[in-house]
């Protein structure tokens, strides 16, 4: 297929870039180019629209494309944002963000867009994540290689935490052939698979609890920025005395509004995880976080919800997005100010409408590079009641 010589514009979301034809057709590139470069690209599909491609050569690098540090970089595609200093992917992010929020929001509602989004970034841009997924093939640590499924061993991979990183091939010999997730702690060091059954304490450093978990429980890979985040939306909460945090996984936010003295109701659908918060909340000595564990698109979660009467609301759906369910809480009698974190922003503004069109409108917005070296991030939005 031919050839097409492109000069890359922007960057937009999931890492793509964007170039045009010069007949002004735009071209949507795959991750792994950068704003300024000048390439070589071929075709993959055409839409109505545009244009999929990939980029097959570089001719002219953007001057902050530097070496990757590691070896597998080109290959395994778990950090293609490896080639770029720290600072200049958080800032390249943040313009990504500010133009994705307008754009998903629509023409009717980009007006609630903020006009400056705060950025966390991370403490380490490598070495940062406690938690990650390996693929054991003959007693060894493995990726999947870029667009395809073949395994590339990987004896230690740039992103884990030390700790995790140390302890991964010891790990892999003790498994069977299979994927699986190993997570550490930053508190003891245990290092532990996914079929494990012992527990992990994770501290929330400034509430003077942790959480408990099974190593296949979901927590925030990137712990210490993780810190900040929780620090974040208990701030933008400190004030109401009763806090409904929906999604609570293994307590991340409900433990640590407890730990403040706060009422907290804590919805969790996964047993596992409520039950880590059930342990954590009883090692804190909180009596005062109820957990209800269920279906959150079922009936009996919402009425314990509006009997809770909550003033706040915390929102950390999946990526997916919470869809239609759970509307009616824009409505909720008491409740005062919504904190929402999204590792999907599309979604996000997609289920934050019905809200919107309750009079709800965006305080505020931050972005924590969560995710060094990947497009990926983690956004909060603030909401209140107009």
């Amino acid at each position: 297929m031919q050839e097409l010589e492109l000069t890359v514009e922007r960057l937009i979301w999931r890492g793509r870039a964007l170039a045009r034809l010069k007949s002004g057709r735009v071209v949507i590139l795959e991750p792994g180019v950068f704003p300024g470069e000048r390439i070589l690209a071929q075709i993959t599909k055409s839409t109505r629209d545009h244009f999929l491609a990939r980029c097959t050569r570089i001719l002219e690098q953007t001057e902050y494309r530097q070496e990757h540090p590691c070896t597998l970089g080109d290959l395994c595609g778990g950090c293609r944002f490896g080639v770029l200093p720290y600072q200049v992917q958080v800032l390249y992010k943040h313009q990504v963000l500010h133009s994705e929020i307008r754009r998903a929001l629509g023409r009717k509602w980009s007006g609630q867009a903020p006009d400056e989004i705060q950025v966390f970034s991370s403490p380490e841009s490598w070495g940062y994540r406690w938690r990650g997924q390996t693929e054991v093939v003959d007693g060894r640590p493995h990726v999947k290689a870029l667009g395809r499924n073949d395994p590339l061993h990987c004896p230690s991979c740039l992103l884990h935490a030390p700790v995790l990183a140390r302890d991964l091939l010891r790990i892999c010999r003790e498994l069977p052939r299979g994927r699986y997730t190993v997570a550490a702690s930053p508190l003891d060091h245990k290092v532990l698979p996914h079929t494990s059954q012992e527990w992990l304490k994770l501290p929330l450093n400034n509430f003077g609890v942790s959480l408990q978990l099974r190593p296949g429980s979901f927590f925030q890979a990137n712990w210490r920025l993780n810190q900040d985040l929780v620090d974040y939306v208990h701030a933008r909460l400190s004030h109401l005395e009763r806090i409904a945090d929906l999604y609570a996984g293994a307590g991340n936010f409900a433990l640590a509004c407890a730990a403040k003295g706060q009422e907290v109701l804590a919805l969790e659908s996964d047993p596992q995880a409520a039950q880590g918060t059930i342990r954590a909340a009883k090692k804190g000595g909180l009596h005062n976080l109820g957990i209800h564990t269920g279906d959150l698109r079922r009936r009996d979660a919402m009425q314990a919800v509006k009997k809770f009467g909550p003033q706040g609301l915390i929102l950390d759906p999946p990526r997916s997005g919470r869809g239609k369910n759970l509307q009616s809480q824009a409505r909720l009698e008491y409740l005062q100010r919504l904190v929402w974190i999204s590792c999907d922003v599309v979604n996000t503004c997609r289920d934050l409408t019905p809200y919107l069109e309750a009079s709800w409108r965006i305080r505020e917005a931050a972005m924590f590079d969560m995710f060094p070296q990947t497009w990926h991030m983690e956004v909060v939005f603030v909401l209140e009641k107009s």
